[in-house]
């Protein structure tokens, strides 16, 4: 009887078991998690190569919400676990992220984006008919003058803008080196000594300027930046690739031609010149004698 209520005993304790170890499992694995489905606000920041980070538009795919990133690249945003967060912006490739556990621990999203390279079909310009070789596309081309200043007979159109070189220089060598003295000039001397006589008058600014050398050195210098801007016209006009491509010289010894152009005597009459033509043949000659000399690096 006893052995009875015993094996009772222990069958009711088994069963109290069963229960509670079903009952935890059930609230372990059937409860949802408190974080699933539960918005929580974060903060993030967009990191970039150039640092150029603002303005990329950040948008929630599932719930359609959206912020926008300040110049810092920062930006926060209401998510969820599994949201996917979308960063775009035209200079950067689109970049999703997938919201987890460890960023809604974190509270704090840091977002990397790549440069978006854009790469262009080749293309072919049709109007012109053109070849794509400069020396024969330039006299095919027929397009009316640009209408400038000068053209329409403006006044004071054709005065170029001195560069402060030309003004040092035209205040160094400024006048004549001797000259008669004027009447003011009589009447200061005649404020001085009392009465007034025939005299010259010595330029002494100027010829100090001469003597020590500074009058060469202004003019040396503003030989120097015309070449330096007909240089910058040049590659502006035919690009280095180009004149690269057409004088079978390698693109990094494109400088080396330019140097070399700019130490003739002649180069600086280009200025004068205006004409594509006649600088691209000037080029053209000038490439010719440069890849005979050892300045052209193999």
């Amino acid at each position: 009887m006893f052995n009875n209520f015993l094996f009772e005993e222990k069958l009711n304790m088994s069963r109290l078991n069963t229960f509670f170890g079903i009952s935890c499992f059930l609230f372990t694995f059937l409860i949802p998690n408190s974080n699933f489905g539960q918005e929580k606000l974060i903060a993030g920041q967009v990191v970039t190569l150039n640092n150029d980070v603002a303005n990329v538009l950040v948008v929630n795919l599932n719930s359609n919400k959206s912020s926008i990133t300040d110049s810092l690249g920062l930006f926060s945003i209401e998510v969820k676990l599994k949201d996917s967060i979308r960063f775009t912006a035209v200079q950067y490739q689109t970049k999703t992220i997938i919201i987890s556990d460890l960023i809604l621990l974190k509270n704090s999203l840091v977002v990397n984006l790549i440069d978006n390279i854009i790469n262009l079909n080749e293309v072919t310009v049709t109007p012109y008919n053109l070849t794509g070789k400069i020396e024969l596309d330039i006299d095919r081309l027929s397009i009316k003058p640009v209408i400038t200043s000068s053209s329409l007979g403006l006044p004071n159109a054709d005065i170029n803008k001195m560069t402060q070189s030309e003004r040092l220089l035209i205040e160094a060598d400024r006048g004549k080196y001797v000259r008669l003295a004027t009447i003011e000039d009589q009447g200061k001397l005649l404020q001085v000594l009392g009465y007034a006589t025939l005299s010259v008058v010595i330029n002494t600014h100027k010829i100090m300027n001469k003597v020590y050398g500074r009058t060469n050195s202004l003019q040396d210098r503003v030989t120097r930046d015309k070449n330096m801007e007909l240089e910058r016209e040049i590659i502006t006009k035919f690009s280095k690739k180009t004149i690269s491509e057409s004088f079978d010289i390698p693109e990094p010894n494109i400088d080396g031609l330019l140097t070399y152009c700019i130490s003739q005597n002649d180069f600086s009459e280009l200025e004068q010149a205006g004409n594509t033509v006649v600088i691209w043949e000037y080029l053209k000659a000038r490439s010719i004698e440069f890849k005979k000399t050892e300045l052209l690096e193999e």
